[in-house]
């Protein structure tokens, strides 16, 4: 309440004055939080509503946040606004269209865009009826809900006697043809003549799809060979390398008695690549084979217990190696059981000039690492054909190691190595075959 000097008593109106402080002023114009703003100043959705709008040049009386995201909204005097153009005729029948209903004609406040509420959830009611009363086979609509038949629900029992009829014709039919294009493969008489047996080990498709299947297999292999190319032609030129001149490479494996760092060697075996063996013995580990390597490898204790040790074949092995690049699966396993035993082999000659693994920091003798440095190690086998077998892993972004299947004995895996070799440069290339097409 204010006092005029004539002593007269104003009464502010309490919708003009604002229910909080501004939080905030941007460029002058206040801004309150959610419901602090005073009560007379609209939004412009709030002038539309009763056909008027801020008037050229007016200015914004305030800003509001919204509650949940705080967006700033203009709020307008409206005493300062002026009216809308009034609406033509056709508008009005327009908005007066959107808000009324199609089915029961009741005018809303709001538009409802053809249906209201009530006849949308009585009009999905009828229908659900409807399908429930209605065969999905044959459209027919029964008086009460179609009848369950063997096929599911929605079907008369009509059409589902005609479909068993036609499923005990066509079901042997379609056993006895191909699976690809329904050629009939055997005659009834043939066909009822095979045992249940003999029926399901029957080809299941004829000649001409199983040539097409498999014309599609190859292709479909050969632009995933062009796909990985940059990965597959290393490993092919590589084995093709190591074959075209076979003595100068030498195959190497070893079987020990364990996967730790300290694990011993109990057989050993090198060939070159062509086969021909330069080195297979069992070795005498010093110690008991563990019962867990046994199983895997076969070789006991008993086997090795008049063999030669590493340090007695060590001469032989350097001969044998000499002068060739040497081929490993799992190449890093092998050198560090062979850079053990050659600690141990100098350490029992009682020198003592040690240096440190450049992998695992442990010490190891100097000479140790000599012999293995003087060696000429090719890349290892393991890897390459990884990565020319083409199981990609995505968690660890590289090709899975595979597994050798060489029986786990030095000798056989070296043959199996040989093997893998063989396989990987004999594969074909994949822009052979696009060349041989183009051609034609």
């Amino acid at each position: 309440m204010l006092t005029t000097s004539a002593g007269q008593e104003d009464v502010v109106d309490p919708g003009r004055v604002a229910r909080g402080k501004p939080v905030a002023f941007e460029d002058g114009v206040p801004v309150y939080d959610s419901g602090q703003a005073p009560a007379f100043l609209r939004t412009k959705a709030q002038l539309v509503r009763v056909r008027r709008k801020p008037a050229p040049g007016q200015r914004q009386a305030a800003y509001v946040y919204l509650h949940w995201y705080r967006t700033q909204i203009a709020l307008w005097d409206p005493e300062q606004s002026v009216k809308m153009r009034p609406l033509s005729a056709l508008q009005r029948r327009q908005m007066q269209a959107r808000r009324t209903c199609t089915d029961c004609d009741e005018v809303f406040p709001v538009p409802v865009w053809g249906m209201c509420g009530v006849c949308r959830d009585r009009e999905a009611r009828r229908q659900a009826d409807l399908r429930r009363r209605t065969c999905q086979d044959c459209g027919t609509v029964f008086r009460i809900p179609a009848p369950t038949s063997s096929y599911g629900a929605g079907m008369c029992l009509a059409c589902d006697e005609r479909l068993e009829r036609g499923r005990r014709v066509a079901g042997p039919l379609v056993k006895r043809s191909c699976r690809r294009c329904l050629v009939q493969l055997f005659p009834l008489t043939v066909w009822a003549a095979m045992n249940d047996r003999e029926q399901a080990m029957a080809d299941w498709h004829c000649t001409p799809c199983d040539r097409e299947i498999e014309q599609e297999r190859a292709e479909a292999q050969r632009r995933a060979d062009r796909a990985r190319w940059d990965d597959l032609g290393p490993t092919i030129a590589w084995a093709q390398k190591i074959l075209a001149d076979p003595d100068a490479y030498a195959v190497l494996d070893t079987e020990t008695t364990g996967l730790t760092a300290t694990s011993r060697i109990v057989e050993i075996a090198v060939t070159t690549a062509s086969g021909t063996v330069l080195l297979d013995t069992l070795l005498n580990p010093g110690g008991p084979i563990p019962a867990a390597s046994s199983s895997i490898h076969e070789i006991t204790d008993a086997m090795v217990e008049g063999a030669p040790t590493f340090s007695e074949i060590l001469p032989r092995l350097t001969e044998a190696l000499a002068g060739r690049r040497i081929v490993i699966y799992n190449q890093e396993y092998d050198t560090g059981r062979l850079l053990w035993e050659l600690h141990l082999h100098h350490q029992a000659q009682g020198t003592v000039d040690f240096t440190k693994h450049p992998r695992y920091g442990s010490p190891r003798h100097a000479a140790a690492q000599a012999w293995l440095d003087a060696q000429v190690w090719e890349e290892c086998a393991m890897e390459q054909y990884a990565a020319f077998f083409g199981d990609w892993h995505d968690y660890f972004g590289n090709y899975t190691w595979q597994e050798l299947r060489g029986g786990h004995r030095a000798l056989s895996d070296t043959r199996a190595v040989i093997r893998l070799l063989e396989e990987m440069a004999a594969y074909p290339s994949p822009f052979d075959h696009a060349q041989e097409s183009s051609a034609r």
